[in-house]
């Protein structure tokens, strides 16, 4: 739990200063999602979900709710997969791994960029039960430190 509101910090104060998060809305389900520089985590944190801490890796995270009978969103599992891709069109496949504290469930994926590039991040949620994928692209310049 400790590590949870750890993160949860971090990600709140990356996303205030250079991260904004991102919500896309399809039916009953919303899905939450931002990218940042993986050197903005503190260490620890870094360590503990082995995510390479440097000024050219990106980190990218994602997480998944439905909407329940009392209009509250719930966070759910889901299968996530995705790729970035820089200015001279590589592709690198991206590995999410399912984070899972307490109630929450996300889905984190580490990638690298050149300092100044524009990364395509395109990803795809599949939602067991649903009929089909949704599909999420996110543009974003990343900096290295």
């Amino acid at each position: 739990m400790k590590l949870f509101k750890l993160l949860i910090s971090c990600l709140l104060l990356v996303s205030a200063f250079t991260a904004s998060t991102e919500e896309k809305r399809v039916g009953d389900y919303i899905i939450y999602y931002n990218a940042f520089n993986s050197s903005f985590l503190q260490p620890n944190i870094a360590k503990s979900y082995n995510i390479p801490r440097s000024g050219s890796t990106g980190v990218i995270n994602v997480a998944v709710h439905r909407w329940t009978p009392t209009n509250t969103p719930a966070p759910i599992k889901a299968n996530v997969q995705g790729r970035a891709k820089n200015n001279l069109s590589q592709i690198e496949e991206l590995a999410f791994r399912e984070i899972k504290e307490d109630s929450a469930i996300y889905y984190l994926a580490d990638f690298q960029f050149r300092h100044q590039e524009e990364t395509e991040l395109k990803f795809s949620i599949r939602i067991p039960g649903a009929e089909k994928p949704i599909e999420l692209e996110l543009d974003k310049k990343f900096y290295k430190d």
